[in-house]
């Protein structure tokens, strides 16, 4: 008897089939025998995604976003494993801290996580690798929404100690021209491509031979070219450009900037060689976007809408499912060393189940905490099961809590029974 059957799935290959789950795993796909059942009515059920860039918030910055509200968009969205950035208040720099944030997350995640160090100057590196950080970063080459930029030495001798220890390093790679900014089209060429590829290859030449570097938020074609290592590309950077909405639109601010609708239209042209798509989920409340475009922060949110919008994208055949698989669940799992969901016997259930059609985005409809979107009206394609561990944290409008669990340092993570079906 199973503890849960999802049944009349439609797979990735087009079979309906009913696929059985026991202790967080499945056991058989094809013709079920007993046990709960959630009818799937023949809808699309692929592995759910890890969003490997997502600002939880919480603590002093709660009312933009906390980690039930956080991870109940993730759910929703069909994001089982997040993970959390530590340019947070305080910053993930101590072992004191992450042990807080952890104890924060357990209670009140209802997806997996994992909590990324800080690299500031005095970081306790070796306290927070034995204390269970999954990878470390943002590292900041350039500052940005409570980040500060480092000074050469500092990324140097960062680079080293990690690279000693084998840990990931998450990069935000931004060159900022002095001045104020008050345009969407100011703020992008004040933080251009040109300066964010440079910071790629200033980088890269401080590393060691064996440096893991993965570069956050790549922007623009320029950059791409300029990578040596991992990429993420973030999809307001797919699905957003300064042209198409107020100059001094501050919902539409982030870093690095919205380009311009000719860039955007390049990275599609690039999309086979964007190895990772990831939200950098950024709230801000209502209140804070609402100040002149000078003074308000950049960032937006995006866990929840990341994978509607791409599911979106398969639906008008622009890309294929295999596409969204890849960049939102094989290769993020890969990157930072975790298992990897498949839809195979022996897999983590990890699962989505997917409406028939694409809705508007709205706002009012989703569940971050901050209330707003930057792809008010667009299309998206929601999920309306996600399962976490076997538990539909996500059913029919409703959370279930109990299916989350911590992601730490690579080495830990690597089951044998999570693997991929290209493993098997």
């Amino acid at each position: 008897m199973a503890d849960l059957i999802l049944s009349n799935s439609r797979l990735p290959d087009g079979r309906i089939a009913d696929i059985s789950i026991e202790n967080g795993v499945i056991t058989h796909i094809g013709s079920s025998g007993s046990g709960e059942r959630i009818d799937c009515k023949n809808r699309l059920c692929i592995p759910a995604a890890t969003d490997m860039h997502v600002h939880i918030r919480d603590g002093a910055q709660s009312a933009k976003e906390d980690w039930t509200t956080g991870t109940q968009a993730a759910v929703s969205g069909g994001v089982a494993t997040i993970v959390d950035q530590p340019n947070t208040i305080p910053p993930m720099d101590s072992v004191k801290n992450f042990t807080e944030r952890l104890a924060l997350a357990k209670e009140h995640s209802f997806c997996h996580f994992g909590i990324n160090g800080s690299v500031t100057e005095g970081a306790d590196f070796i306290g927070l690798i034995d204390a269970g950080v999954l990878a470390f970063g943002e590292m900041f080459a350039a500052p940005s929404s409570y980040g500060t930029a480092l000074t050469t030495n500092v990324i140097r001798a960062s680079l080293k100690t990690l690279t000693e220890h084998g840990m990931l390093v998450t990069v935000h790679a931004e060159e900022v021209a002095p001045g104020e900014v008050n345009s969407l089209a100011e703020h992008s060429a004040s933080r251009s491509i040109s300066g964010e590829a440079k910071t790629i290859r200033f980088v890269q030449s401080l590393a060691p031979a064996g440096a893991k570097l993965h570069f956050c938020h790549v922007s623009g074609v320029e950059s791409i070219d300029a990578v040596l290592g991992t990429f993420e590309v973030a999809p307001h950077h797919l699905f957003l450009s300064y042209e198409e909405t107020e100059p001094e639109d501050t919902f539409w601010k982030m870093n690095p900037p919205l380009r311009s609708k000719k860039e955007r239209l390049s990275l599609w042209e690039n999309f086979s060689r964007i190895p990772v798509v990831a939200s950098d989920h950024a709230p801000h409340t209502l209140t804070e976007k609402s100040q002149p475009f000078s003074s308000a922060p950049s960032g937006v949110p995006g866990v929840e809408t990341m994978l509607p919008l791409l599911m979106n994208a398969v639906f008008e055949r622009k890309i294929t499912l295999l596409d969204v698989i890849t960049k939102t669940v094989t290769n993020p799992g890969r990157i930072l060393g975790l298992p990897v969901p498949s839809i195979s016997v022996g897999s983590r259930a990890d699962l989505v189940v997917y409406a028939d059609a694409p809705v508007k985005i709205s706002g009012e409809s989703l569940h971050s905490k901050c209330g707003w979107t930057p792809y008010e009206g667009m299309p998206g394609l929601f999920p309306v099961t996600t399962l976490v561990n076997g538990i539909p944290a996500w059913h029919d409008g409703e959370f279930t809590y109990g299916g989350g669990q911590v992601r730490t340092g690579c080495q830990k993570n690597i089951s044998t029974t999570d693997k991929t079906a290209e493993d098997k």
